[in-house]
């Protein structure tokens, strides 16, 4: 039996939920590996998080009933937010993305609760891999209660401001781990692509690693 499956059995067994900690010591696995499996579960729709509790909890979703991951933000944002460029949806997609080029994921950052540290940490055959994950930011408020007032400040200026962030921390594990493989993850969109250009030599200069990605999941990973 898989881990995804002792997750389900577990909850199975559990209607109030559980949360990642908890799952983790009753199946005597690091938080981390807990933490992947339960996102990706949710984002097949097998199990739901409740973003609004802390800790997070999970529960086990009936196989005819619905399914959506972050109901409270989805199903009443505008049209024009369809896709989730959340921090979370990103880093969601490159954790899954990493584990499919046999990465192992060490740590995942909590980034709802704004969780300090690398946001996502894995190896590969000895190799250590950092990864600095930004999302794109949305024309509405996250917050239910403020769904539908519009931002003052333009997605696209946004954007620049935590890309800037995101240069400052590569830099920063770049000079703690000189050795370590570095990445930074944007959503694939033309702004981040434009900023990118701006640092070219230096990313290059530096060893860092791109990775660029897609609403549907897909990555274009630029390597050193």
């Amino acid at each position: 039996m898989g881990f995804a499956d002792r997750v389900l059995q577990l909850l199975a067994e559990h209607p109030e939920g559980l949360s990642d900690r908890e799952i983790a010591d009753a199946l005597h696995a690091n938080h981390s590996q807990a933490n992947i499996y339960c996102r990706q579960l949710a984002g097949e729709g097998r199990i739901a998080r409740d973003d609004f509790a802390r800790p997070i909890r999970n529960r086990l979703l009936e196989p005819e009933g619905p399914a959506p991951t972050r109901p409270s933000t989805r199903l009443t944002a505008p049209p024009r937010d369809v896709v989730d460029r959340t921090e979370a949806a990103v880093q969601d997609r490159v954790v899954s993305w990493l584990v499919g080029e046999r990465w192992r994921v060490l740590r995942v950052a909590d980034t709802a609760a704004r969780e300090r540290g690398t946001d996502i940490r894995a190896e590969r055959a000895g190799t250590l891999l950092h990864v600095e994950v930004k999302g794109y930011p949305s024309t509405s408020y996250a917050d239910p209660r403020r769904v539908h007032e519009a931002k003052p400040t333009q997605p696209a200026t946004q954007a620049r401001v935590w890309f800037a962030g995101a240069v400052v921390k590569v830099l920063q594990l770049r000079q703690e781990h000189p050795d370590d493989e570095l990445a930074f993850a944007f959503p694939d969109v033309p702004t981040y692509r434009s900023l990118l250009r701006t640092i070219e030599t230096t990313v290059t200069a530096m060893r860092l690693s791109v990775f660029l990605v897609r609403d549907d999941g897909s990555v274009d990973a630029h390597w050193p």
